[in-house]
């Protein structure tokens, strides 16, 4: 038993043929960038539906009780907003007025041998003297979207939109815009891009059917400050308190929580992901699981002799179990570096959110090592039956 504790057993199973020891590192590595894959696909569809609203310069959001999630049409009147003002502990309240549907973004800079091509895209417009967002690409140009039919392309919208560069003329809604500058924001699974207006430019290129002269007096969103040092919590209930309940009064991190779970709870697209990183689990797990399972069946006359010689199956079964836990930490190493390749690609090229975290590294780690240990004890199986008399046969 003590020259069994000094011996690397293990590490020597695992490493005696070094062309076996790579197939099998990377078998590993495979099923942690299916894991990788598939939660970034997950989170990247729950970071970039909130993307905006973390860009939003306030601690409390307003919207309209029927307005279940950002990307439908449920706006409120201005009103709430100067009733918000009146709130103690509010420095500010900003309107925000967003379109989807009727956003049709027409790239005329094409040649004129092809069909410009057109796609909907998302508007975002406030008054630009006033701070909406955080983003400094924007507040570096607040100024310029001053000029009506000025607008701010973000960079990150994908290529179907054309170029995006300042200085541009291009086609929004049937009217000319012309692309004062870009800035940075991302797509998410709603839109493909995303353009910033001046509340007066919204007002000229959508206005409302119903009332044209009106269109401002309804805004998507209300952000709102509240006083430096003041408690956001009794600031929400102040707010709360001062207006009807035809609107509903969220914190910022409430309001992202309530998007999430819209995309998470009642859309195909999170259950897909999440099935997805079941099923990259599952495939891992028979990877490893063929992995140990060979390397046992191939060295069970070696546990039959240390069994003949006195071992029991407690220490023989640790044996495997701590090559388990190699081969999981071996094969996540370069599952790692393989993720964060595709996580990079797919910022660079589709601009969705692919992000590491410290929590989402260490959730793979352990479904990593989770699915070998699994994977160990299974093929354990065949080393309690390994039997001593056959090294004598």
């Amino acid at each position: 038993m003590f020259m069994l504790s000094r011996v690397p057993l293990a590490w020597l199973n695992l490493t005696h043929d070094k062309r076996r020891l790579i197939i099998r590192v990377l078998g590993v590595a495979f099923a942690v960038f299916l894991m990788f894959a598939e939660l970034g696909f997950y989170n990247a569809l729950l970071d970039a539906s909130v993307e905006l609203i973390q860009q939003f310069n306030g601690e409390l959001i307003l919207v309209s009780k029927s307005r279940y999630t950002m990307v439908i049409k449920e706006p409120f009147t201005t009103r709430r907003l100067a009733q918000a003002r009146q709130a103690p502990g509010v420095q500010a309240a900003y309107a925000v007025y967003l379109e989807y549907t009727t956003s049709v973004w027409k790239d005329t800079g094409i040649a004129e041998s092809k069909r410009p091509s057109s796609n909907p895209i998302r508007v975002i417009a406030f008054d630009p003297d006033q701070p909406v967002l955080i983003n400094p690409d924007v507040n570096a140009h607040r100024a310029d979207l001053r000029i009506l039919f000025n607008v701010l392309l973000d960079r990150k919208s994908k290529p179907a939109y054309g170029i995006v560069e300042p200085g541009i003329d291009r086609e929004l809604s049937k009217h000319t815009v012309h692309v004062a500058d870009t800035f940075r924001l991302g797509t998410d699974f709603a839109s493909d891009g995303s353009v910033i207006m001046s509340d007066l430019t919204y007002a000229q290129l959508f206005p409302n059917e119903l009332t044209p002269d009106a269109t401002l007096s309804l805004a998507d969103l209300g952000v709102v400050r509240v006083e430096r040092g003041a408690d956001v919590e009794t600031v929400r209930r102040a707010v709360r308190k001062v207006l009807p309940d035809d609107v509903s009064v969220f914190t910022k991190d409430e309001f992202i929580a309530h998007e999430k779970d819209y995309w998470r709870k009642t859309t195909p697209v999170g259950f897909i992901f999440q099935f997805g990183l079941f099923m990259g689990f599952i495939v891992g797990s028979v990877i490893c699981y063929q992995i140990i399972s060979t390397d046992v069946a191939e060295h069970l006359p070696e546990y039959a002799t240390l069994k003949a010689i006195g071992y029991q199956n407690v220490e023989l079964s640790s044996t495997v179990l701590l090559e388990a836990l190699w081969l999981a930490v071996l094969g996540f190493v370069p599952g790692l570096g393989m993720s964060w390749l595709l996580y990079r690609t797919l910022d660079f090229l589709v601009g969705l959110p692919m992000n590491f975290t410290i929590l989402r590294i260490l959730l793979i780690l352990g479904l990593t090592v989770l699915m070998c240990v699994a994977s160990g004890l299974l093929a354990l199986r065949k080393v309690k039956t390994a039997d001593p008399a056959e090294v004598f046969a």
